[in-house]
């Protein structure tokens, strides 16, 4: 294991899915970046069994599975030391709480001769470890706080980002509700094997291609055209992942010009992911919910 003076320095940032939930379950595009503003690290001090539990679950996964990279000796060891992960990203809100974890156990506790030489190889090795609290995993989140850096998943495979996505119009409602995502991700894949629904989602698929390219080119007009379509198709295909208490919110953006709310990952609770191109107006209209800037 690294020496703590070295692992305590270092934060593993959360992230955020900005587009492409639920459409890249069907093979859609995703655009997701870090997100400074929640993060973990190692630390040593007392743990309480809140502390410890996360990475107890992730030892005895990986027994079962019989995962030989990770070395489990070392994290049973760093636990009887004190050594445990200290995290303020909220769990069940869509930011990563469970690839931060991944993350960290990745980096410290991974040998460098046996971690991944190329991009496929490490996602794999993180949806070997992040599989333990979902089930399955895609590896993007642990994958994007590993490396701590923007990723483009398209047809084509996976790119990193070279430059920083600028936030600075978008903006998080905090719905005050934990969620778990099997059980929305679930509702999905079983209104997907209706071919209505599976043309919807081609359509949706286009939309969300478009965003990002708007995106990725800084185009702000097509973008945030393109988000007011992602916000609609939500509300009309994606109902069950919005909660009942902000149903009538949403509602009201629908005819925004300078606001939307659409998803963040996979929606049901935790928080919305906001899009406006006249911020302060957005933040004064919505002064009564739980808002943070990005």
């Amino acid at each position: 294991m690294k020496p703590l003076t070295h692992i305590s320095d270092k934060y593993y940032s959360s992230k955020i899915i900005l587009l492409g939930e639920y459409a890249v379950i069907q093979g859609g595009e995703i655009l997701a970046t870090p997100l400074n503003q929640y993060s973990a690290r190692w630390i040593k001090n007392i743990p309480s069994d809140y502390h410890t539990k996360g990475l107890q679950l992730v030892i005895d996964y990986l027994r079962s599975t019989n995962n030989c990279k990770v070395n489990l000796d070392e994290i049973a060891q760093a636990m009887v030391d004190g050594i445990y992960l200290q995290s303020d990203i909220p769990s069940g809100y869509g930011l990563g709480s469970s690839g931060a974890i991944t993350a960290a156990i990745y980096d410290i506790f991974v040998e460098e001769n046996v971690k991944a030489t190329n991009i496929a190889s490490l996602q794999q090795d993180l949806i070997d470890i992040e599989s333990c609290f979902h089930g399955v995993s895609s590896g993007i989140d642990p994958l994007v706080i590993y490396l701590n850096q923007g990723v483009h998943i398209n047809s084509k495979g996976i790119s990193l980002l070279s430059e920083s996505i600028d936030l600075s119009r978008y903006f998080l409602i905090d719905t005050l509700t934990p969620r778990k995502t099997s059980p929305l991700v679930e509702q999905y894949l079983e209104r997907a094997k209706k071919e209505s629904y599976l043309t919807a989602i081609e359509d949706y698929k286009s939309i969300n291609s478009r965003a990002i390219q708007a995106q990725l080119t800084d185009n702000q007009k097509s973008l945030s055209a393109a988000i007011s379509e992602i916000s609609h198709w939500q509300y009309k295909n994606l109902e069950f992942a919005i909660l009942d208490d902000y149903r009538d919110l949403w509602k009201s953006t629908l005819d925004q010009e300078y606001l939307s709310i659409k998803l963040c990952g996979a929606g049901g609770g935790g928080f919305l992911l906001g899009y406006a191109h006249d911020m302060d107006r957005a933040m004064s209209e919505l002064a009564d919910y739980n808002l943070i800037r990005l």
